[in-house]
């Protein structure tokens, strides 16, 4: 098969490897499409901790079932399919506790486990899921950030009808602009520094958009915000956070931060507001979920898929620079 394998940082090379065939528990899938993530990016200039060089990135896949192991019987060959990238052991402490996000031997596809930048890839059966027929492969391939996101929901006690800031516009700020809008939050105040994807906003129906983090603090839901989402990843960011909830409000701190950055934040508003602030680390337990979500048609995502190539033109995206895209999409087909 043909694959783009990242030797080190800022070295992506296009080889010809063989596709592994499935062991007796896993599954070949032919790879259809396959997003790029930020967490891509982070792997590519060497600031993402867990990734094993060499490897063949990619960790938001779908495709077709192509081969199974002799003791699949839950899938057959054709099956369109998605895949959960986290492969964890389900005997640490931390997975028979259920909170298998945080397994001590976790292996993660397209980081330290060949990912969906390569024409197969070959899986264990218990992290595939099958797709309906009513969902794209490249609507698919949105299943785990999605999943991310509703992981967010279920760790936090978040009520419907509030009010609400999302700071950012890139691909998961917007779609946590279209689910809290089906919650019924109202009033919605965006943040966004790129005006293709605040248009974006705008279409998803936020109530007020704004360019520059000290327009919005001068705006009236500043104090005021049930729930605020930071999807930017800027520390200086996260720390005016504190200032923009209302009391008793939750923050989602929801990006992948710089490993070893302070941030800093008057932690008596923490106690005088009776602020809530929440992590989110990956997927458990949600991947089924945000395939009847994305099925259901709550996400809109005409206008994210704004960067579709070819695997021969991932290389060629990465070294380009290039990041006022949303969300790329490698497309087989």
């Amino acid at each position: 098969m043909k694959a783009f394998i990242l030797n080190k940082p800022e070295d992506l090379e296009f080889i010809d490897i063989e596709a592994r065939e499935p062991e007796e528990n896993e599954i070949q899938i032919k790879t259809m499409a396959c997003g790029i993530c930020g967490t891509d990016f982070h792997a590519y200039h060497g600031k993402h901790l867990a990734v094993k060089y060499p490897v063949i990135p990619g960790h938001e896949m779908s495709g077709v079932v192509s081969k199974t192991g002799k003791n699949v019987k839950s899938f057959s060959l054709g099956d369109r399919v998605v895949v959960d990238p986290n492969i964890t052991c389900g005997h640490c402490e931390y997975c028979k506790e259920g909170k298998e996000n945080f397994c001590e031997n976790i292996r993660s596809v397209g980081i330290n486990y060949p990912g969906g930048y390569g024409e197969y890839v070959t899986v264990p059966e218990k992290i595939v899921y099958k797709i309906p027929d009513n969902m794209s492969y490249a609507a698919a391939a949105m299943t785990e950030p999605v999943a991310c996101i509703i992981h967010a929901f279920e760790t936090t006690d978040v009520h419907l009808g509030g009010s609400a800031v999302i700071l950012g516009t890139g691909f998961i700020g917007l779609t946590f602009l279209q689910i809290l809008k089906g919650m019924g939050y109202y009033p919605v105040y965006v943040m966004g520094r790129n005006p293709v994807r605040n248009k974006l906003a705008n279409k998803y129906g936020a109530n007020e958009v704004y360019t520059n983090i000290d327009d919005l603090m001068k705006s009236p839901i500043i104090g005021k915000a049930d729930l605020i989402i930071e999807a930017t990843g800027d520390n200086s960011i996260l720390s005016k956070t504190v200032d923009m909830v209302s009391p008793s409000g939750k923050i989602f701190a929801f990006s992948v931060y710089p490993p070893g950055e302070n941030v800093s934040i008057d932690s008596n508003k923490i106690y005088s507001k009776e602020i809530s602030i929440f992590g989110d680390f990956i997927n458990p337990y949600t991947m089924r979920k945000a395939i009847n979500m994305i099925s259901s048609g709550l996400i809109d995502y005409s206008g994210m898929e704004d960067h579709v190539i070819k695997l021969e033109e991932t290389g060629n995206l990465f070294s380009s620079g290039k990041k006022d895209f949303i969300k790329p999409v490698i497309s087989y087909e």
